[in-house]
């Protein structure tokens, strides 16, 4: 298992096997770029404080990989919070993750994932969920 902490909580928990499928499908942090290893596992749809047993929050669509900087901002910062709505990073609880495009920084394309580990090209989502913050 792949446990990413940071100073104060386990932020997730994924098996090596599973990692390595999302670095293989996103090859780096999907908001500025980064390909080194700082990249932690973010999921979409939170699972809440304890986590949660409902299978779809674990499925790949789910999950996506970030730098544990962007990882961190997203969760402590009001602003990064939008910017991730924005660009399907962060999803509310309502929203299906097979249904929300994710924007991809370095090549520019928005994508929707699969729950296969893998993606296919998408359109942005027709209403924005706020002003994205840079």
């Amino acid at each position: 298992m792949v446990t990413v902490k940071s100073a104060k909580a386990t932020l997730m928990t994924v098996t090596e096997k599973e990692f390595r499928k999302y670095l293989a499908r996103d090859s780096h942090c999907l908001h500025c770029g980064l390909q080194d290893d700082t990249l932690v596992p973010q999921h979409r749809v939170n699972r809440g404080a304890g986590g949660s047993k409902a299978k779809r929050l674990s499925n790949a669509s789910n999950i996506i990989t970030l730098c544990a900087y962007f990882n961190h901002l997203i969760e402590a910062s009001s602003e990064a919070a939008v910017t991730a709505q924005h660009y399907g990073w962060k999803l509310r609880t309502w929203q299906n993750p097979l249904e929300v495009t994710v924007y991809d920084y370095v090549s520019g394309n928005w994508y929707l994932l699969l729950d296969d580990f893998t993606r296919t090209i998408g359109k942005p989502p027709a209403i924005s969920q706020g002003s994205p913050v840079t």
